[in-house]
């Protein structure tokens, strides 16, 4: 067992007392309403208790349990993303590559060069892959599935991987909470914002975003989210990060703002991203993976464009150049 950062530890509690408060307000709400909007409801609720502490285990034995957690999750997204291209179109060589393809990128990520592996995934992804179905022989569809497969590749190995790569910033001074804080605060804006655009939608959404992609987005939702979003970066920013270390208050508030801002808008292009694949392919959820949540890729939709967005924002602002 590591030794484990008290801050760390009480951030921990925090997550968690903040989930108990928000299971008694739904029980609460729920009370009295019909067995098909309690069932899922409350099948919600036990998958975010499960996921809060799949993410406490990952947090407190980082950077390698988070690789574990980001990998698996990775591994199950793939999988039911080749369920919705259809596994006959991607051919069994194909699924296998994929698949073998998660371990040994996060292996590379913890025992190599990250910077390497950042700046030369993408086109090991291309070369690999297309070369590899190039040589199969398969021509028929061969475009649309390889571009599929690789798309889900970028998407769920590398995009997401930037979550990870938080762990292992080449800063000189560390948040309170250790470096996995840079991973907490991402995860923590990032579901924050989906539930704060869904809440705020379904009661005060009128003005519909993008209707033919994701009816129920609405400006409402969004604006509801971003706003939330914000004022929990300005509070969370001092204790999991660093961005607000060494500025005046002005500034300070300032960045924190705007990484919710940042976090909030690419949560929801995520959102629809995946919205838009899943109405193609005519399916409403990626599987029934997580109970009252869909599959694996409706969980990590929105991380998948916050983790990059955030991780070149963070770069960025405290100037980390290698």
């Amino acid at each position: 067992m590591p030794a484990v950062n008290s801050s760390l530890l009480c951030a921990i509690a925090v997550v968690f007392t903040a989930l108990a408060c928000g299971s008694v307000v739904r029980i609460v709400a729920l009370r009295g309403k019909p067995v098909d909007l309690v069932q899922p409801r409350f099948g919600s609720l036990k998958t975010w208790w499960v996921l809060a502490s799949l993410m406490a285990i990952a947090a407190i034995f980082a950077p390698i349990g988070v690789a574990i957690l980001l990998a698996t999750s990775a591994a199950f997204a793939l999988r039911e993303f080749v369920t919705l291209v259809g596994r006959q179109n991607v051919g069994t060589p194909t699924i296998v590559f994929v698949l073998l393809a998660v371990p040994a990128y996060y292996a590379f990520a913890l025992f190599g060069s990250q910077e390497l592996l950042q700046e030369s995934a993408p086109a090991v992804f291309v070369v690999t892959l297309c070369g590899m179905r190039a040589c199969l022989g398969t021509t028929q569809g061969y475009l649309r599935t390889t571009a599929a497969i690789l798309w889900a590749l970028l998407l769920f190995v590398y995009c997401l991987s930037h979550a990870f790569f938080l762990c292992e910033l080449p800063t000189t001074v560390e948040p309170t909470v250790g470096r996995v804080g840079w991973f907490l605060f991402l995860i923590l804006l990032t579901e924050t914002n989906d539930i704060l655009q869904a809440i705020t939608g379904r009661r005060f959404g009128k003005t519909k975003i993008t209707p033919r992609v994701s009816p129920n987005k609405s400006l409402e939702g969004l604006l509801g989210g971003i706003a939330g979003t914000m004022i929990l970066s300005a509070i969370a920013a001092p204790w999991l990060t660093t961005l607000t270390v060494g500025r005046s208050a002005s500034a300070a508030i300032l960045i924190s703002l705007l990484c919710g801002l940042i976090i909030s808008l690419a949560g929801f292009l995520g959102d629809i991203n995946m919205s838009a694949i899943k109405r193609d392919v005519g399916v409403k959820d990626g599987s029934t993976l997580l109970p009252g949540q869909g599959g694996m890729i409706d969980r990590i939709d929105s991380l998948t464009f916050t983790a990059p967005a955030f991780y070149f924002f963070v770069r960025i602002v405290l100037k980390v150049t290698h």
